[in-house]
């Protein structure tokens, strides 16, 4: 395959050079060779002969400076980049190229037909403007797209050696690559009342009900197939199944179970198996979109742990983002259990389509909405699929809950945003489900044995870690009510209580995190102010031992703080415990467990109540 040739010189207005084993740098349209798997051909096909309204076409005559100078700097950023970024791949010159259109075609409407006529005072009413865009749905843009514009200027200022007619003004001046304007943010997670009862429906539709339903699939494949082989037509075949699976049923999610009257019933249910599998690696693997539809079936590995004594399972996958030929470059996750599982779902999901194409994808697709015939079309999961299928047909058949009055809209980035701030997450109240599957995936990777390579989401766990060691800090500091041994002791020390967080309450929090080793543990109770010597958990030097880490032994623990944002988990023990010992056939035993976890519940929310009290006057 021809490769793309780097731009030399002058070398970028001659029509031998290669931006692509089919396209050169002259061409109007652009077709780019770095398709993931989930794109479209399409997504990577850009077009130079855009319309510019009134202004004609942006291939005519009267643009041939501008568009001379589009071209160099949008290839340059790929070739040779400003000092310190990285050489960007295709994905990124695709989603550049449409900011670099937008800007265009508003310099045309001002009549600037250079970048050169770009000013700082134009940037900044450019920016204005896009500001206040909406989408075809009518809401303003959202922050990453608003940066995304500002970004394309910076860079068209920072490419300017490289341009006939470069920017002259610096665009916004003092600011962050222009992003201080729009407010940009990253893809945003999934809250935790969305994300639970989300992965819930998931993990149990991977469990008992995928077993059910590719049983129920392989038997009616079966008589679909040995049908056709008898000569009879396939609608004919169609009928046979039909009768065939009279009496047939599904399991539902309340509990109970539902007649099976079709295949495309059946298909429909089938689809939602394999978007659950999609959701749970994503979500507990925090793998991208093109990551996930590009793993191939036997992608789970097993490897030893630092010590020999267990082996870890891992995906093997190929990460594309960084990769510089385009060929994605081998990768590992952290696999728990439900991973495996997801997995070998999928490998039974998607048997027949790999054995009808050759292929060994395991998120494979078929257009037809029943059983597979003669001549099956079949292509790999899109992008623009998934968020379909998520929104439309999965959040409705697991009754997904809306998120304050509204429906959460699901996307291909929330489950690698959100497994990160949930490994990250030091407090994991509220995702009781999910904790051991979290617990191991935190317990291998700070396993010295650890083999994964995603170092990119590594850091976006380190970046959760942090931001919640901060937030826990600006409550243990500033609360009125703690409780615990260690909470005690932070109470008398604080000069922050009953404060709101300002500068000054910043400022310390900054110092400690710069000064010491703090570190919290993950506790869902409370608060783990983590120091090995006095941890009645025996925890070790990575953090609490999660088999011995109870309620019970954090009431003893020198670490353990209880704020009140805690007081609801203590409060329903306590209820817990209370309706325990008005069960008339408890056994004496059970008495004295339920008395003595009840005496902690009494022991924590007294201690709340009593800072409560003394902070409003007595």
């Amino acid at each position: 395959m021809s490769r793309a040739t780097p731009l030399s010189g002058q070398a970028s207005k001659t029509a031998e050079v290669r931006v692509s084993s089919t396209s050169l740098w002259s061409d109007d349209v652009w077709r780019l060779d770095g398709v993931t798997p989930g794109a479209n051909r399409a997504d990577f096909t850009l077009t130079w002969s855009f319309s510019l309204g009134d202004a004609g076409s942006f291939t005519d005559p009267a643009w041939s400076v501008l568009r001379t100078d589009a071209k160099t700097f949008l290839w340059s950023l790929k070739i040779d980049p400003p000092a310190g970024l990285a050489r960007i791949q295709d994905a990124t010159v695709m989603r550049l190229f449409g900011s670099l259109r937008v800007l265009i075609r508003w310099m045309a409407a001002h009549q600037l037909t250079t970048f050169s006529a770009l000013t700082e005072r134009e940037a900044d009413r450019y920016i204005d403007v896009i500001a206040v865009r909406r989408s075809t749905s009518g809401k303003l843009i959202g922050a990453v797209t608003r940066g995304m514009h500002a970004r394309v200027i910076r860079l068209i200022y920072q490419q300017g050696d490289k341009l006939a007619h470069p920017m002259v003004e610096e665009p916004f001046p003092g600011q962050s690559a222009g992003l201080s304007r729009s407010g940009a943010t990253a893809w945003a997670h999934t809250p935790d009342e969305i994300a639970a009862p989300l992965l819930a429906a998931a993990l149990w539709l991977i469990g008992e009900p995928a077993d059910e339903a590719l049983a129920l699939r392989d038997r009616a494949q079966g008589v679909y197939d040995a049908t056709l082989e008898s000569g009879r037509s396939q609608t004919r075949a169609g009928f046979v199944v039909q009768a065939a699976m009279a009496g047939e049923s599904l399991m539902t999610l309340a509990g109970g179970s539902e007649p099976v009257t079709s295949t495309k019933q059946l298909r429909h249910r089938l689809d939602r198996v394999y978007d659950a599998c999609f959701i749970v690696i994503a979500y507990l693997v925090g793998a991208r979109l093109s990551e996930i539809v590009g793993l191939t079936a036997g992608c789970i590995e097993s490897h030893p742990s630092a010590d020999g004594q267990e082996r870890f399972a891992y995906l093997a996958g190929r990460i594309w983002k960084t990769s510089p030929d385009g060929q994605g470059r081998p990768h590992r996750w952290v696999a728990p259990a439900p991973v495996v599982r997801a997995v070998e779902v999928m490998e039974r999901l998607s048997e027949p389509l790999r054995r009808h194409t050759g292929r060994n994808e395991l998120f494979l697709i078929m257009a037809s909405t029943g059983l597979i015939g003669p001549a099956p079309r079949v292509a790999l999961l899109r992008g623009a699929v998934v968020g379909r299928r998520l929104n439309e047909l999965f959040a409705p058949f697991i009754g997904l809950p809306d998120w304050r009055g509204r429906p959460w809209r699901l996307n291909t980035h929330q489950g690698r945003k959100t497994f990160a701030r949930f490994v990250g997450k030091r407090d994991r109240t509220g995702l009781e489900a999910l904790r051991d599957h979290f617990g191991h995936v935190n317990r291998v990777m700070t396993d010295r044995g650890y083999v994964g390579t995603d170092f990119e989401l590594v850091d976006l766990i380190d970046a959760q870690t942090l931001q919640e060691t901060r937030s826990v800090l600006e409550d243990l500091l500033t609360t009125q009510a703690l409780a615990g041994r260690a909470g005690r002791r932070i109470a008398e020390r604080s000069r922050f209580r009953g404060r709101t967080v300002d500068t000054e309450v910043r400022a310390y929090i900054d110092q400690i995190l710069n000064e010491t080793d703090m570190r919290l543990g993950v506790c869902d109770w409370g608060y783990c102010v983590y120091r090995q010597e006095s941890s009645a958990c025996q925890g070790d030097r990575d953090g609490p031992n999660p088999a011995l880490r109870t309620q019970g032994a954090c009431v003893t623990c020198a670490n353990f703080a209880v704020s009140d944002k805690h007081r609801p988990v203590w409060a329903s023990r306590s209820e817990r415990n209370l309706a325990l010992l008005r069960h008339p056939g408890l056994d004496p035993a059970s008495q004295a467990l339920a008395r003595a976890r009840l005496e902690e519940c009494d022991t924590i929310l007294k201690a709340l109540a009593a800072d409560q009290a003394a902070s409003h006057g007595g």
